[in-house]
């Protein structure tokens, strides 16, 4: 690389860096209380219902456990995760095309990562970066490697599927879906099942993995009532828009690089049935290359194409300034004042071995002031789940075993998921515990 190349890229990396840093960073709670409970113990599926595959919960628990369970150390495990992606973005880019192209790529990935809500952990960010692996190896024809990545990104999240169809485009394309191939990735995908497989028989938890992230992660959380959420014209016209330089690339670039388009398509998928801007990350370093591929060869084109590309630039430019200015130094969502200030109470107020429970509102309550739920396995406390056979009569019955010091209530609304009321466990905890104090717009209850 040439020193201006180097100079470059350090200049990217550095601008995303102020970034992450300045806008607002979303702390799911999920990300927060899941490894905390795994490193105090708890058994995922077992202990915890969780309808998608651990790896990265695994990975984030590792480092909870060496470095502590905090907002700090979410945002330090994300921020890190986020430039490796960059560096494998760069390196796979300039590995298979050149430098030019890896920098463009970059800086598109930089903007669109951001754009797409990338400024936080959830599944989609881990699963992407693996996932582009198995795409650097389908590259080199490296199948075995192409099987081991795939199913290292299923076993971050399920919708790795659909990453099998441009795998199998490029092994159809590759020898006439030759069978060697395609054994070769059959055994990579064989090796780390079986690994899996054979981990989750040492700590007993295959059974309610099976229950959890198959039966009820696969076949029944997404046509469950109130999971399925579509974006209205506006928001999908918005998360469209950047795709659609993939209508862009000459016939010669198309015919040697169709699969690029199969791949964005692939990491799209996920954003069904519950739509969220930051499903669309798994697609995102296929946006990056084939960006940076059209304005490679912008020179080539026809003066329409050139028009095109100008008002493309003028439009995202413009679509990112919103989402700056809406962003700039708005903090942490789901680590507001408020939730800062319970944190405290509830520090304050709890020793050590004292239960707590929360309900209708953020889980990070647990691992943010390093207490332990009152039930047990801990389920999430939405319809799909709280709604299943059995479930609120078992945390009835551990509230009563366990006494939690204090339950911390945000009072139902009557709109979105704050909506639903978990009736039998809302009329146990009404029914044996009272407002001891508020904390911001929460209630405080401790027993009658």
């Amino acid at each position: 690389m040439k020193r201006i190349e180097y100079f470059l890229l350090v200049g990217i990396l550095a601008i995303q860096v102020f970034l992450l840093i300045n806008l607002k960073f979303t702390a799911w709670p999920e990300m927060t209380l899941w490894p905390y409970l795994i490193t105090k113990g708890w058994l995922p599926y077992t202990n915890i219902a969780i309808a998608h595959t651990p790896l990265m919960l695994i990975d984030l628990s590792i480092f909870y456990k060496l470095f502590g369970t905090g907002i700090w150390q979410l945002k330090l495990f994300t921020w890190i995760l986020i430039l490796l992606f960059d560096g494998l973005v760069f390196y796979v880019v300039r590995k298979i095309w050149n430098t030019k192209t890896a920098l463009l790529a970059l800086g598109s990935f930089v903007v669109w990562n951001l754009f797409y809500d990338g400024n936080g952990l959830w599944f989609d960010l881990y699963m992407g970066i693996l996932a582009f692996c198995s795409f650097y190896f389908v590259r080199k024809k490296d199948w075995f490697w192409t099987g081991v990545f795939w199913a290292l990104a299923f076993f971050s999240k399920q919708t790795a599927i659909w990453f099998l169809l441009p795998i199998g485009y490029s092994l159809i394309k590759s020898l006439g879906f030759g069978f060697k191939n395609v054994w070769k990735v059959v055994k990579g995908v064989l090796v780390v099942s079986a690994l899996f497989v054979l981990i989750s028989l040492v700590f007993g938890i295959m059974s309610d993995f099976w229950n959890w992230a198959v039966k009820f992660g696969v076949f029944v959380l997404p046509k469950s009532q109130g999971q399925i959420q579509l974006p209205d014209l506006k928001t999908l016209l918005l998360a469209a828009f950047p795709f659609s330089i993939f209508l862009l690339l000459s016939r010669e670039i198309r015919k040697t690089n169709l699969d690029l388009f199969f791949w964005g398509f692939a990491g799209v998928l996920g954003a069904y049935p519950r739509f969220e801007l930051f499903h669309f990350q798994p697609s995102i370093p296929f946006l990056a290359i084939i960006s940076a591929l059209v304005f490679v060869e912008i020179k080539k084109t026809v003066k329409p194409v050139k028009i095109f590309v100008v008002l493309y630039i003028l439009i995202s430019t413009y679509l990112f300034a919103a989402y700056f200015m809406r962003n700039y130094r708005e903090g942490t969502r789901f680590f507001e004042a408020n939730v800062s200030s319970v944190v405290s109470f509830v520090k304050y107020n709890t020793g050590a071995g004292d239960r707590v429970f929360v309900l209708n509102w953020w889980d990070n309550i647990y691992g943010l002031t390093d207490t332990l739920p009152a039930v047990d396995p801990w389920v999430p406390q939405l319809p799909w789940y709280m709604e299943l056979p059995g479930i609120q009569e078992r945390m009835v019955a551990d509230l009563e075993n366990n006494s939690p010091k204090l339950i911390i209530y945000s009072p139902y609304n009557g709109f979105g998921l704050s909506s639903y009321i978990p009736e039998e466990v809302y009329n146990y905890v009404m029914e044996n515990y009272k407002i001891s104090q508020r904390v911001d717009n929460l209630e405080i209850l401790i027993r009658k």
